[in-house]
């Protein structure tokens, strides 16, 4: 039974990989929690499926979905589907920075490529700043993120807000 329950502990602590690597640094070192409705492991496929309001957390990482498909294979975290109505990402990437929060039909994570993919509706806000679109992949080794847009003229739309300048001090009168 130990070795069951270590290995859905070791797929769910995988799962938050990705977002962590970019996250706050103490988060590392913040308990994982995961919660849901049921779930299953399959010890022949490396597959386990949690389902009914899942919830992934480590610290300021908190990933909800309806259902959360993990593969390990070789005692190694292979990849994560999660879906949802819609599947909820929320991180703290810096103390100075906002929270990102994202939300999308499906979030998907596979460790070989190093990609995060939100398919579905995306949207994801930090601060002021936001993306609409269909499609956001976040490419983890190489620093990229490519985007494909949704609706009928098939765009993405950003909105970024300015930086607040520091006024110019008044001259000094003499």
């Amino acid at each position: 039974m130990h070795h069951r329950i270590a290995r859905a502990a070791f797929a769910a602590a995988t799962v938050l990989a990705a977002p962590l690597a970019v996250a706050l640094p103490e988060d590392r070192n913040q308990p994982i929690k995961l919660e849901a409705g049921r779930g299953q492991l399959d010890q022949k496929t490396g597959v386990s499926v949690y389902e009914g309001n899942v919830v992934i957390s480590q610290g300021s990482m908190r990933l909800t979905a309806d259902t959360a498909t993990i593969y390990v294979k070789d005692n190694s975290f292979q990849k994560m589907d999660a879906t949802g109505n819609p599947a909820t990402l929320r991180y703290q990437p810096a103390a100075d920075k906002p929270e990102i929060q994202g939300a999308s039909k499906r979030v998907e994570y596979d460790v070989g490529s190093g990609k995060v993919v939100l398919t579905g509706g995306v949207r994801v806000v930090q601060g002021q700043d936001t993306f609409n679109g269909e499609r956001l992949e976040y490419d983890l080794k190489d620093d990229v993120i490519r985007a494909k847009g949704a609706g009928q003229n098939g765009r993405i739309q950003f909105t970024i807000q300015p930086k607040a300048q520091n006024p110019t001090p008044a001259p000094k009168k003499p």
